[in-house]
């Protein structure tokens, strides 16, 4: 917003009045809309497929590529392929085996938004949000109906947006938890719709994400799903528990004014403590490094699947006060 201080006039907005009943019928409607698009978001009956996710990343310390390739012959028959720059992650699940080449616990920020875009996006509204409006609009020329709602957490509160096609009901936009997805050039798949492309934004990380994705037809071959000599094999969790934190210590207060989230992301070790930890995101790089100490110094109880201790990932926001 401009101030204009030579203009000799007072404007004043007066912000519409929306009675409780009216509230309520809005979100009730928001809720189905969201509730619809959750529900044909996946497909409902499975089917063996091929897909291929090519993606670029664009971030201050420059561009890279990365390509992602995953035939699946069953839930838990799949052979995944990560490339992106100097890493390199093959995943084969065959059964109860699960075989890496390739540490996944390294895998960067951008392969696993990529993972994470990858899953079709669903959302719930809880009583944190507070439903605006719903506004008929339009994203990249499809007809949508707009959620607007704020999120209330304590004392922050985040202006939000869910667009949802007016024809396919499918998700075309979604800005929340300060980073926003946008799907587009939408094709068929079984009783869905899939985004041929996906835009995503937080912060200073913008990916752009092409994906194909068919059925396969005719035999499967199942030496496909033979690990590789070099493999790291495993068996796939039957009975999981997760870690638990046994010492968190939290950054120490400052004198100043600012909240700053620093998020990090680490792999939680077989004995407890973190290793490969990283910044994905930071409000002020100059805390960077005293995050990353601070999170390298938790413990935790271990992950358990089928009552041995296993390595997991691990995401953590370090609220630094006073800095």
């Amino acid at each position: 917003m401009r101030a204009i201080s030579r203009l000799p006039l007072i404007l004043v907005f007066l912000a519409p009045v929306i009675s409780p009943a009216q509230e309520v019928r809005i979100r009730e409607k928001a809720v189905t809309l969201l509730e619809h698009a959750n529900s044909i978001s996946t497909p409902h009956e499975f089917a063996g497929y091929e897909q291929v996710i090519t993606f670029q990343s664009f971030s201050p310390s420059g561009s890279q590529s990365g390509r992602f390739t995953s035939v699946v012959h069953g839930p838990r028959s799949y052979r995944d392929e990560y490339e992106f720059g100097d890493f390199d992650l093959l995943v084969v699940v065959n059964g109860s085996l699960i075989a890496d080449v390739g540490d996944r616990a390294k895998a960067p920020l951008e392969v696993r938004r990529m993972t994470r875009l990858n899953r079709p996006y669903t959302a719930r509204f809880d009583q944190s949000d507070i439903i605006r409006s719903i506004q008929d609009s339009e994203v990249n020329g499809r007809p949508a109906h707009c959620l607007e709602f704020d999120t209330v957490v304590g004392e922050k509160s985040a202006a939000n947006e869910i667009c949802i096609d007016a024809q396919l009901g499918v998700v075309l936009r979604a800005h929340a938890n300060n980073e926003t997805i946008t799907n587009s050039d939408f094709f068929a798949y079984r009783d869905t719709y899939l985004p041929a492309h996906i835009t995503y934004e937080q912060t200073d990380l913008r990916m752009e994400l092409e994906q194909t994705k068919k059925e396969i037809e005719g035999p499967f071959d199942p030496d496909f799903l033979t690990p590789p000599p070099n493999a790291t094999v495993g068996k796939v969790c039957t009975t999981y528990r997760r870690p638990f934190g046994q010492v968190m210590t939290q950054p120490k207060p400052g004198s100043g004014s600012q909240k700053v989230d620093v998020m990090l992301h680490g792999t939680v070790r077989t004995d407890g403590r973190i290793r490969s930890v990283s910044v994905d995101r930071s409000d002020r790089p100059d805390l960077n490094q005293e995050a990353i100490k601070l999170f390298s110094t938790w413990q935790f109880s271990p992950a358990i699947c089928d009552g041995r201790a296993i390595e997991v990932p691990a995401d953590v926001t370090l609220h630094f006060e006073g800095r």
